[in-house]
């Protein structure tokens, strides 16, 4: 049993109530920056599906505010709490325009950023992960980090190197950036046997 009870009917206070009665009773993480307490059951409310994006029929999820589709609705719940409802709950203290939907965003934020603040109560102060690959002595302090370090500086026999235009050549995925390419391609394709037990170890 976490702090909370798991389901946020432990604290007995107003957020308690808030929660419950919001969510409909559905899991929710818990609100207290103290406890966390993260469930894996995902509850997209019912007013943000009907508002902000439809399912296709190709099972994918197409918002109605711009042209981004998703296979997944969780990945488009995220898209439009970040770019369109912009409703972040957790708020970086020191950076302002660090702004996150998720609880473990935030605190993974504040161990790499200000772990001073959370010394104690913060699960992810002080992780750091290692790279695998033999003589590589490189660490990270998330493991998405570790895996584009991997990606970027050990795996250019087999995944292409990036350009504004490339598309993942398995799901013809496009990407913003160069750090969103590398960890989707060594997460994602199919990787030569002498290199996939590296990954899987440092997933």
């Amino acid at each position: 049993m976490s702090q909370c009870g798991g389901y946020a009917i432990g604290h007995d206070t107003a957020w308690e109530k808030k929660l419950t009665v919001q969510q409909n009773s559905m899991p929710v993480p818990c609100a207290f920056l103290t406890c966390y307490f993260i469930p894996t059951t995902s509850y997209i409310p019912p007013k943000m599906a009907e508002t902000y994006y439809t399912k296709l029929e190709t099972g994918e999820f197409q918002c109605k505010c711009c042209d981004k589709r998703t296979k997944h609705q969780n990945t488009m719940y995220y898209h439009v709490q970040t770019k369109h409802v912009q409703d972040f709950k957790f708020v970086c203290d020191h950076c302002p325009d660090k702004k996150f939907v998720q609880k473990s965003a935030y605190l993974q934020h504040m161990a790499v950023s200000h772990p001073e603040d959370q010394a104690d109560s913060n699960p992810y102060v002080g992780v750091s992960f290692s790279c695998k690959h033999p003589g590589c002595e490189q660490s990270a302090k998330t493991k998405a980090n570790i895996l584009v370090h991997f990606a970027r500086t050990h795996c250019k026999d087999w995944i292409p190197a990036y350009s504004k235009d490339i598309q993942c050549k398995c799901c013809s995925k496009s990407f913003g950036s160069s750090t969103a390419y590398f960890y989707h391609a060594v997460t994602s394709m199919q990787a030569p046997d002498n290199f996939a037990n590296l990954i899987t170890a440092m997933k």
